[in-house]
């Protein structure tokens, strides 16, 4: 049990993990779970509504960027003749075989070197390099438990929702060093290959070196350790391979494309729209910045939805007569406890550089944080009144409620009723801030 909790200290996000891969979260919303992995591994609150970082925009296209094809294209089965069907077969590494459990796989029928992995996951991988020394039974299982997993409550990455869970059999292929392949990924923007990848040694001590598209060394890392002294020879097909990679990457604002090269010869990998799942610390994290720069999200905010196959993009736009600018609606949340108004928590400019602010019912400034504030004043809502009387006819005489208001051009509009904000998981910036409202909670006697 110590052992148990020492880990939970160290890496608490890997506890968050777990329980998501086993399914114990799914009651959270995406965003609350997102919102809470990345403060478990960064340290500091994740700006989802003016994202900045690769690995925030990251967190953000999860969230709004579902492309139904994207599941098509995660899946390492799919993908195959998605990916032939651009290029060639000629690019396809072989597929031996494709089954819907681990029970349907003939073993015998395989030849003394291949690969079985799973195809919705990242994790049901096993590499044969000798039949006869194959523990089948320990393959087995690894597979069985990697089917019985939803790869997105990992990382709540949407594209691995609905993946169909199978096995799938592959040539075992090595390049010159006889023992793995190393693995070209390249980092794409809009259809355009900016940055290129190379993990060498993973089953000793993985190391990844970056390169520039002209194959210029660059001193910094991702997630695992660089060597500048280690060399990696500029792929004799290197245009080709970029060539490949901008036309799997057309259309799409990011997404990384995996290439092999064997004796001269150009295989395809896989697609991951994630890096790291949006979580992989960099070093400097100015590269962290400026990868950010390059991924282009809608202009204007906005939420891409789909149901039923078909995707509908969303964006912020004005009102009429509005006064408000086009980073969206400011948002009055009114703290209610036992039907009485308490506070006021102020969000503005979510598209943009997006504030929250508290104000007590007098509209005074009240000692509450909870990330970036406004630089001024805000003035109060015309209707800051009519907002104090209905919010309190609304929470009757609840513990604890929260009644959401917009105005606009001088009228008042109802947003939202909401009981636990955040899940109850939203973290403060002191304790101090979070005392003063859970002090207004009055829970039942004998609870």
């Amino acid at each position: 049990m110590l052992e148990i909790a020492k880990k939970a200290i160290e890496h608490p996000d890997k506890i968050i993990t777990n329980l998501g891969r086993r399914g114990y979260l799914n009651w959270m919303s995406d965003e609350q779970y997102i919102r809470i992995l990345y403060r478990m591994i960064f340290k500091r609150k994740l700006n989802l509504g003016n994202p900045q970082t690769f690995n925030e925009k990251l967190q953000w296209l999860k969230l709004h960027d579902h492309n139904p094809l994207y599941t098509r294209l995660v899946d390492k089965y799919e993908v195959k003749q998605y990916v032939a069907d651009l290029i060639g077969e000629e690019y396809i590494i072989p597929t031996l075989g494709v089954w819907n459990s681990i029970d349907e796989v003939d073993f015998d029928s395989l030849p003394n070197q291949f690969v079985l992995k799973c195809t919705h996951d990242s994790g049901g991988l096993v590499i044969c390099r000798n039949k006869n020394k194959l523990d089948v039974n320990a393959t087995k299982k690894k597979l069985k438990k990697s089917l019985n997993q939803n790869f997105f409550y990992f990382g709540r990455e949407w594209p691995y929702k609905n993946v169909k869970p199978r096995i799938i059999a592959e040539k075992y292929m090595t390049d010159e060093s006889g023992t793995e392949l190393k693995d070209y990924k390249i980092f794409n923007f809009d259809g355009k290959p900016k940055l290129i990848q190379v993990d060498y040694d993973r089953f000793v001590k993985h190391k990844r070196n970056l390169y520039s598209t002209d194959w210029k060394y660059i001193e910094a890392a991702i997630q695992y350790p660089t060597d500048p002294k280690h060399h990696i020879e500029r792929p004799k097909q290197l245009d080709k391979m970029l060539s490949i990679a901008r036309v799997l990457s057309a259309g799409i604002s990011h997404v990384r494309t995996d290439l092999y090269c064997i004796d001269n010869r150009i295989y395809f990998g896989e697609l991951t729209f994630y890096h790291e799942s949006g979580l992989g610390k960099f070093t400097p994290e100015i590269l962290d910045e400026k990868m950010g720069e390059w991924i282009k999200l809608p202009s204007g905010g906005g939420y891409l939805l789909t149901s039923d196959g078909v995707s509908m993009l969303i964006r912020t736009v004005r009102m009429p007569d509005c006064d408000e600018d086009k980073t969206g609606l400011t948002d009055y949340k009114f703290l209610c406890f036992n039907g009485e108004p308490q506070f006021i928590e102020i969000h503005k400019d979510r598209f943009s550089e997006h504030t929250q602010d508290f104000y007590d019912i007098s509209w005074k400034p009240a000692e509450i944080s909870q990330g970036p504030t406004a630089k001024t004043l805000i003035n109060p809502p015309q209707n800051l009144d009519k907002m104090i009387e209905l919010s309190r006819t609304l929470s009757g005489e609840m513990a604890h409620v929260r009644i959401d208001w917009y105005e606009v051009a001088g009228k008042l509009y109802f947003g939202e009723i909401t009981f636990y904000d955040g899940g109850g998981f939203e973290p403060f910036d002191d304790i101090k801030s979070e005392m003063i409202l859970g002090n207004l909670i009055h829970l039942p006697i004998g609870i």
